[in-house]
């Protein structure tokens, strides 16, 4: 797995009127920049997440029966970048012809098919590695530092699992296991900041009441690896990062070398074989609340030193979050 650096340039004058005027994350009417969704004349423009489905609650409500009530969402990350995520529909997320198997970017001009609905994906000017580079170095220089738990979880051998099912059966074990885990991160009051192909970044904000949120979801998680539907690992790192995006479209992104050392986690967390690796920083905070027991001091590519870790194992009843 991994991930695309998040970068900024200033925005706080150029786009203060944008992120005062009320626009409505998915209200029609033509954009002249940015990105939008066409179907059936109408445009919706894209500012933050935008969900789709037949319940009421979504930005986009389909009234159909071919369409799951929370069907697909929109994910804007890595400054300026659509992912498109199925979760776990039973009818499926349809890409340029085809199914939805996991969390993909969107590019300009992509047609997108949820049940009778056509949809065509606009994005019309693009964003360099460039902008993308002096963005993200502007806002870890102009951002305060702000303390958040951070949730790597990534699908193990996924290469030989898609080869093993079919189309169908893969779209639904991986789009639901998306589903279930952005539940039961929300309801602890998380956030997913990015979708992977095989996994995703997910963070709370830290402060005191946020530590029994985060070791809840841990042990909901932890019943759902379980089931092995699919077989995933977890990384878990508490540590300061910037928080910044493309504001006109709704973006909010986490940056920083903190973010990177949870990715080195994860990778680490493969090589040694544990499912649920967590920090010297993370399991300072949740000895009282999870049982973690020692997996060593280990090296980070990127990273000067030797850092300790943890595996953490399952435990009795944890307190619900305040």
């Amino acid at each position: 797995m991994s991930i695309r650096g998040a970068k900024f340039i200033n925005l706080h004058q150029m786009e203060s009127e944008e992120l005062n005027r009320p626009k409505p994350a998915t209200s029609p009417g033509q954009p002249t920049s940015g990105a939008w969704l066409e179907t059936s004349g109408d445009k919706f423009t894209l500012a933050g997440d935008c969900s789709i489905g037949r319940s009421p609650k979504n930005r986009i409500v389909l009234d159909s029966q071919k369409v799951s009530r929370r069907h697909a969402i929109l994910n804007v990350q890595n400054i300026g970048e659509f992912w498109l995520i199925d979760l776990g529909s039973s009818n499926g997320t349809f890409l340029n012809g085809r199914r939805l198997h996991q969390p993909v970017r969107l590019t300009d001009q992509d047609q997108i098919i949820i049940g009778d609905r056509i949809f065509i994906f606009h994005q019309p000017e693009e964003i360099t590695n460039d902008y993308r580079t002096t963005f993200a170095a502007s806002t870890i220089r102009e951002i305060a530092n702000v303390p958040c738990w951070l949730l790597v979880a990534d699908i193990e051998n996924f290469t030989p699992l898609s080869h093993s099912l079919t189309s169908d059966r893969l779209a639904v074990l991986i789009g639901g296991w998306v589903a279930s885990c952005k539940e039961i991160i929300e309801a602890h009051d998380g956030m997913i900041d990015k979708y992977l192909g095989d996994g995703f970044l997910a963070y709370w904000r830290g402060d005191p009441k946020t530590t029994k949120g985060v070791a809840a979801a841990l042990e909901k998680l932890k019943e759902a690896q379980a089931k092995n539907e699919p077989r995933f690992r977890l990384a878990l790192h508490f540590g300061f990062v910037a928080i910044g995006g493309v504001p006109s479209m709704g973006e909010e992104s986490l940056m920083g070398k903190e973010v990177n050392f949870v990715f080195r986690m994860e990778k680490l967390a493969g090589s040694l074989g544990i499912a649920v690796l967590t920090s010297a920083a993370g399991q300072s905070k949740l000895k009282s609340l999870i049982n973690c027991e020692p997996a060593g001091a280990h090296e980070l590519k990127g990273f000067e030193g030797k850092h300790e870790f943890f595996s953490c194992q399952r435990s009795g009843s944890v307190p619900r979050a305040g």
